[in-house]
Formats: C-alpha cells, structure tokens, sequence
C-alpha cells in the first residue's frame, strides 16, 4: 500500500511540516516555509497543511480490512481520531476486562502510515456513555468518600498514557454540558465531585500523558440559541481560573441540527472571538452534516445544500487562526455512524433514505461536500 507513488506525493511529508509543539495545540515553532500549491485536486491534509491546518477522520476498526477506505484515508488525512474504541464503556465493559485490541488495531494502523492519533476520549459526561459498573460504583458510595472512584480513574489514566504513549491529543473531558438547561450534566461523577470532576480529569491525563494535547470536546455550533455556547465560556472561565491545564476546545460540528433552520452566525463569530481570547486553540472534532432536515430525496441537490452549509460554515470558522484542525466523523457515507442499524430513528430522514452527511458517498466517490472542504481551506488564513 505504501508503495503507491501518487499516495506517497500526497502524504506531502506532512509530518515534518506540521509537527510543533504538541501539548500546546500543535503550535508551530516557526512561520511556515514556503509550501508547494494546492489545488482542489490535492489531497484534503496537503491542502489544509499550507494553511498551518491538520486534517484527518474518525475511523472504526471494522473497516480496517477495506482497502479502498484505508487507500483513501492515507490519501486525504494526516490525523485519525479513535472512534469508539477507547471510550471507556467499550474498552473496560468490565471491571479489570479491558478489550483493547481495536484500539490497539487503530494505533498499528496510525504508525505504519505515518498518521497521528487523537484519543476519544478518557470521560464521557453520561452515565449511560460511561461503563455500567462505574455509575454502580459511584451510586454506591457515600457523598464525600469519593477515593475508590477516583483510583480507578487515575488507574483508567495511567493505563492510556502507558498504552497509547503515541497519542497527539485528547479528549479528557467530553459533552459535560447539558445543551437544554446550560447546567453541567446530572451524571455519576457530577453527583459525586460537582464539578471538580473535571479539573481531576485533566490533572490526570496531564499526569499520564504529559506531552498529548488536552482537550474539552462539547458539540456546540452556531445554532440560534446561546444558552449552551454561554454556558461553555462560564465553565472554560471557571476552569481556567482553577489553572485546569487545558490546551484546546474541541467543537463536535455535527452541523445537520442546523441546515435548515435558523442560525446566529453573529453570535458564534463573538463566541470564537471569546475562545481566542482564552489563549486556546480549536477543533472541529467532528465534522458532518446530516440532510434529514433537506425534504427533497435528489440525492444532488441534497448534496449541494449540505456542500453550500459546511463551507459557509468552515469560511465563517476557518477565519479564526486559532483553529488548527479538523477531523471528520466519518469520510464516507457507507462507513457513517448516520446509516448503521443503532442510529436514532428521530434523527433519520423521513423517507427513509440513507443520509449523505460526508464528503464521500457510499461507493467511495467524492462529493460537492469534499469540493467545498477543499474550497474553504484554501481560502483560509494561514496559521502562524
């Protein structure tokens, strides 16, 4: 696979041009030296690394084994993000049974493409996300008598910082907001240490993984209600005050909820401004836009509003210089989380037709949402 000459021009040494200082945001060094032009045709990582921008894709261990997908990945990523296979409830199912070999099969993937990895992620802000004995654990001890929850989780920390030492960036603390009542989520943890479960989080995985970026991951975007995005700056507010050692903001991007509906583009350029502001950088974490709220069943005109509401909203965000990544939730439809069996009916589309919320469709063919990807970040500033 390696031997693929066209693949190998489009790998585009990106390692070397984007390595920086990692637990700061992959800050670079140095101003960029001059890069060779990109065109929409070059791969999506060599487009956005002349920007000063990493790019790369959730992938799931049951596509490994399909070389059109992993050819396309090493094509058009320099980063993957593990999909499910280190959240906790599917790593440690239970107590002292780790199933780590996906992960495992993820991070043999990475290294032997030369890809880098982002970790999702250590905890997950809902009892039903977070592994059933945990929440057990947690409900079963008193208020206050906090230290066996806590050993494990320092536990569950030091045994992915030492198992997954090549890991450029985490998730430490994942959708710890509820986006209804801005309040920090009802969950075990919360019930237990309030809010402070966060600032242990992040000490921890400071801890364990010292030179992995840290991130909060929140799925805000610029939906017209400000309550959850409020909500976000009092708490990186709040934790930065504690000097809660965190680098970067991940925003999920699921854009779907969206299109179609009203949107406060003002308000999210003040709520990036406030981010920058912060001194962190940020994520699009998880990049896609559903088209169920699109009535028409044309498969092309679907494509084109989803392509027109992405890059409107990659122009308006990729304007912030603070922004150093993207990473797609799926590149495909056919390997989308949108269109497999346990996916919500509520957030399918009415007629019953699969959802088209990537760049890529089902047979691997690029659509208007990659031509737009591609449009938006070359006519993005350059990071310095």
């Amino acid at each position: 696979m390696r031997q693929d000459t066209n693949l190998m021009e489009q790998v585009f040494n990106r390692r070397h041009m984007l390595r920086g200082t990692i637990g700061t945001g992959f800050a670079l060094c140095c101003p960029l030296p001059a890069l060779a032009a990109a065109s929409p045709d070059s791969s999506l990582a060599a487009i956005a690394a002349t920007r000063g921008i990493s790019f790369g894709s959730t992938v799931s261990t049951r596509w490994l084994g399909n070389e059109k997908l992993t050819r396309l990945i090493i094509r058009e990523c320099d980063t993957i993000t593990t999909e499910n296979s280190l959240k906790w409830k599917y790593l440690e199912p239970e107590r002292n049974n780790r199933e780590s070999a996906p992960a495992k099969a993820l991070a043999k993937f990475a290294r032997h493409n030369g890809l880098d990895t982002r970790g999702h992620c250590f905890i997950w802000n809902h009892d039903e996300r977070m592994p059933a004995w945990i929440v057990e654990m947690a409900d079963e001890l008193r208020r206050g008598r906090r230290y066996p929850l806590t050993r494990r989780m320092w536990r569950h920390a030091a045994y992915l910082g030492r198992t997954f030492p090549a890991i450029t960036s985490w998730d430490v603390v994942n959708e710890a907001i509820n986006p209804r009542n801005g309040q920090i989520r009802h969950s075990a943890l919360n019930r237990m240490m309030g809010e402070r479960f966060i600032d242990l989080a992040f000490k921890m995985m400071k801890a364990k993984a010292p030179k992995a970026q840290l991130v909060y991951n929140d799925t805000m975007n610029w939906e017209a209600s400000p309550l959850h995005r409020d909500a976000l700056l009092r708490l990186l507010e709040r934790l930065l005050s504690r000097n809660v050692p965190i680098d970067a903001l991940g925003i999920q991007s699921h854009l779907g909820n969206t299109l179609g509906r009203p949107r406060d583009e003002i308000g999210w350029r003040l709520f990036l401004q406030e981010i920058k502001a912060m001194g962190l950088d940020i994520i699009l974490t998880e990049l896609d836009c559903s088209d169920r709220n699109i009535d028409d069943p044309d498969p092309v005109r679907r494509d084109a509003e989803t392509a027109a509401f992405t890059k409107g909203y990659l122009d308006l965000t990729l304007d912030f210089t603070n922004v150093k990544q993207i990473i797609l939730w799926s590149l495909t439809d056919g390997t989308s989380y949108m269109n497999r069996p346990g996916y919500p009916d509520y957030k399918r589309r009415a007629d019953g037709l699969a959802l088209r919320g990537h760049p890529y469709d089902d047979r691997w063919k690029p659509k208007k949402m990659r031509t737009a990807i591609a449009d938006a970040l070359l006519s993005a500033p350059q990071r310095q």
